[in-house]
């Protein structure tokens, strides 16, 4: 659930791109509209709406959806 969740809002971003629910593999570069900047506005929609705040070292290291996700579930954050 809380991949799909993060598959969701990575299509809300990027409506144009193709993207696989629940590939945990999908990162920054996965395809061209996702660079660093429109990555940093990806992770501030994924800290909204699951009510969190990453520090500034993890921003830097999440690169995943993998990492996110883990990342979440450190924060104690389940589902979506």
């Amino acid at each position: 659930m809380l991949m799909h969740t993060l598959t969701d809002l990575l299509k809300a971003l990027f409506p144009q791109a193709a993207i696989t629910d629940g590939d945990a593999s999908l990162h920054v570069g996965s395809f061209a509209e996702w660079d660093s900047i429109s990555h940093f506005s990806y992770l501030i929609s994924v800290e909204s709406h699951f009510g969190v705040q990453f520090s500034v070292e993890q921003m830097a290291e999440l690169k995943s959806l993998a990492d996110i996700a883990g990342a979440l579930a450190a924060l104690g954050v389940t589902e979506a």
